[in-house]
């Protein structure tokens, strides 16, 4: 398990990431969200032990993240980091052996992982004659290549056609089902919740939401109705006194509950009224990241 327990970093006089608390268990999927300058990254590089954490403390498995845990570690990093005047071999060799790899072991992952993607024959290539969507392949076989037990995976399916977002998804779900501990951050929702079962998004440097995933769409979901019809204005400034009411065309009025027991108030205020549709209304992650954050975050 990996424990991040009030981490907090300065830049300068500036705090970039702001008493961050949160776990993930062996075997389950973090997804981490946050606009630009967030404190994502920052915080990745301080469980990477690439940054030093100015308050708070890192633990996986009940140690701290020392030169030794960090070879348990694998990372796909945002921004590449290949060097292209190398081979795809001599790239898995430089950095299988900064993970006290052998030879021979680094060969024989790096052999299976390129078959898994189909590109056995790049094996010899130089990274510089590769397509950005093959640099990420690579990108991501160097991550796994030590068969870490904690992986960070930033915008892994950065440049990918949907047929290799597939291979990619089905090696994620297979860690998983191995028992490793992943964190994936993505700037697509559909990504985060077709992979991930928790949800930490992190807004200014602070947690604002930590939860299970399909517990905080529950919650949402059961809180917000469609309503279509004909609604006086007196009706509606009594139902805006139990949530936001937003105004869509042709008679269509999203409520967002405050509380999810104020579903039968609103119907009962509505009994005069002529309404076509009155429905609970599934919400988005995205949904979700607007109401805490402000703004919307996919682009």
């Amino acid at each position: 398990m990996l424990e991040v327990k009030n981490l907090s970093k300065f830049f300068g006089i500036k705090k970039v990431v702001d008493n961050v608390s949160f776990s993930v268990e062996n075997g389950k999927i973090l997804g981490v969200l946050g606009k630009n300058g967030a404190g994502k990254s920052t915080t990745f590089r301080m469980i990477l032990n690439i940054l030093e954490p100015d308050e708070g403390e890192i633990l996986y498995n009940g140690e701290k993240i020392d030169s030794k845990v960090s070879d348990k570690i694998g990372y796909l990093p945002e921004v590449g980091s290949l060097i292209d005047s190398y081979t795809v071999y001599e790239q898995c060799l430089y950095y299988g052996k900064m993970k006290s790899m052998s030879e021979e072991e680094i060969k024989k992952n790096m052999f299976d992982l390129l078959e898994r993607f189909s590109i056995v024959e790049y094996a010899n290539m130089k990274i510089k004659e590769l397509s950005k969507g093959n640099k990420q392949k690579i990108q991501f076989i160097i991550a796994i290549l030590h068969d870490p037990e904690l992986i960070i995976l930033d915008e892994p399916f950065s440049g990918l056609d949907p047929v290799s977002v597939e291979y990619f998804k089905n090696i994620i779900l297979e860690l998983k089902e191995k028992g490793k501990t992943i964190i994936f951050s993505s700037h697509i929702m559909s990504q985060v919740e077709m992979l991930c079962e928790d949800v930490l998004i992190i807004d200014n440097g602070r947690v604002i939401l930590n939860c299970n995933l399909n517990d905080i769409k529950q919650e949402y979901s059961s809180k917000t109705l469609d309503i279509t019809g004909k609604i006086s204005k007196p009706v509606l400034n009594q139902i805006s006194v139990f949530g936001k009411i937003e105004e869509k065309p042709n008679n269509r009025y999203i409520v967002k509950l405050a509380n999810k027991e104020r579903i039968n108030d609103v119907f009962r205020l509505l009994y005069s009224s002529e309404i076509t549709k009155f429905s609970v209304l599934n919400v988005s992650l995205n949904d979700i990241f607007l109401d805490k954050v402000g703004t919307k975050y996919e682009e």
